[in-house]
């Protein structure tokens, strides 16, 4: 059997809820909209001609929830309901959609057996968890893909951040009068090159100076995380509309706080705050005095502080600076004030006094890193 990869697919890559199966944004049926009379009979095709569906757990779910109890088209739920389905999960104990087999064990050698019986097509519908694993052992013959005329803004990629690199070859294509485009693709075995690789190579000054032009938006600056502790034992103390109330009052008063000590505030997180400062002792003293405001509401909270070059991207901020302040809040008591040693090294005021914490480890972030308990004497 071949196995194939057939998908509805957006301008920006989502597959997710192209019928009315639910979207994490309300999103759905963004294929059904534009669907035309031609591309339907080609959908139809697929389905009627194929020996069986190789389905992921989530697919599969819709699907068995939704084509036994349809009344639209008596034929294609027939169909549906009579083709061998293949039902890839960990999860699932059982299928009960009339010939449903479950997949539990090793996906990749499953699938190879079923691809050694005889028979025609084997489809893949949607199942991008399914598609990732079936790429990642080359199982996959022949991709069909239906780029729709929409940019739906989220929902679920067909492949996911990471993934290896694999190259295709077209070897189809057609336009329907919707304006969905089929693309048709088979694997491409080796890696394509062209002379246009040399000719568009950078050089080593080109690299430098889109570097300076990049390093313009770095800067060194004190960066501040604050997190409510306990926030979400509160929350559920609360109810949902009394911490909402409660969380607002919060960031009105962050940002009051902030602003004082000539701060820029970058954004909320939740339950905490991100701030930027020009010295580390304003910071320090900024964190200080939310601890005391907040605490007026009733909340607890704990704060880190760290000095290094971020990336100012906007209305936000990134970088390695602002990873490790990240970080070292994670090490941070009820009511602490965790700083870096660069911090300490460079925060003046005679009523400062900072505590060792000893050396650790920050995750995703090389070396030992030494912290200290700030606070005021």
């Amino acid at each position: 059997m071949r196995l194939i990869v057939t998908d509805f697919v957006t301008v920006d890559g989502v597959i997710e809820a192209p019928g009315f199966d639910e979207h994490r944004d309300g999103r759905n049926a963004w294929a059904l909209r534009v669907q035309g009379e031609d591309d339907e009979q080609f959908n139809l095709h697929q389905i009627f001609t194929a020996d069986g569906f190789l389905l992921g757990r989530k697919t599969y779910q819709i699907w068995a929830a939704f084509w036994p109890t349809v009344t639209v088209d008596e034929g294609l739920a027939k169909r549906m309901h009579e083709v061998p389905k293949y039902v890839v999960s960990k999860t699932l104990d059982r299928a009960d959609w009339n010939n449903s087999t479950l997949i539990s064990g090793d996906v990749a050698e499953a699938v190879t057996r079923l691809k050694e019986q005889p028979g025609g097509d084997l489809l893949v519908f949607g199942s991008a968890d399914l598609v990732d694993t079936l790429l990642e052992h080359d199982l996959i013959d022949e991709y069909r893909l239906l780029f729709y005329p929409v940019i739906l803004g989220s929902g679920k990629h067909l492949f996911r951040d990471g993934i290896d690199t694999h190259h295709l070859r077209l070897v189809g294509s057609r336009t329907f009068d919707s304006g969905v485009v089929l693309l048709t693709y088979e694997p491409e075995s080796e890696t394509p090159t062209s002379r246009f690789v040399e000719d568009f190579s950078w050089t080593q000054e080109q690299v430098r100076s889109l570097q300076a032009a990049q390093d313009v938006d770095r800067v060194l600056a004190t960066v501040l995380f604050t997190d409510l502790v306990d926030s979400t034992v509160r929350a559920a103390e609360l109810g949902d509309r009394a911490w909402r109330r409660l969380i607002d009052r919060h960031d009105e008063i962050a940002h009051t706080v902030v602003t004082r000590w000539i701060g820029q505030f970058v954004k909320t997180t939740g339950d905490g705050i991100l701030a930027t400062f020009d010295a580390p002792t304003r910071a320090l003293r900024c964190a200080f005095d939310l601890r005391d405001a907040i605490g007026g509401l009733g909340l607890e909270i704990r704060a880190a502080v760290h000095t290094g070059e971020i990336e100012r991207r906007d209305s936000d901020v990134g970088g390695i600076g602002v990873h490790i302040a990240s970080r070292a809040l994670g090490e941070a008591g009820t009511n602490q004030v965790v700083v870096t040693r660069t911090v300490r090294d460079l925060a003046t005021g005679t009523d400062l006094e900072f505590a060792p914490l000893g050396s650790v480890s920050l995750r995703g972030v090389p070396g030992q890193w030494e912290l200290f308990e700030a606070s005021l004497g």
